[in-house]
């Protein structure tokens, strides 16, 4: 569980690195990113087998459930 991708946290070069380590592992990972462009965010979003879900007001008190759920099944 990666609580977020943002401004301060891209900034770290050791941060990135980590992140890129644990993506290359076979483990279910999940993640807040920020919503801007960013390259090392833009190539974690497009790595095979990745799906995004964009949090909203809408949408945040089901998403943890549903993210459990997507986990057990292991989607």
């Amino acid at each position: 569980l990666i609580d977020e991708h943002g401004k301060m946290e891209l900034a770290s070069e050791r941060f990135g690195d980590a992140v890129r380590a644990l993506f290359e592992r076979p483990v279910p990972i999940v993640a807040a990113v920020q919503a801007a462009r960013h390259p090392l965010t833009d190539a974690l979003k497009r790595k095979p087998g990745v799906s995004t879900t964009r949090l909203t007001r809408a949408n945040r008190d089901r998403l943890p459930g549903e993210v459990a759920q997507r986990l057990r099944a292991g989607i």
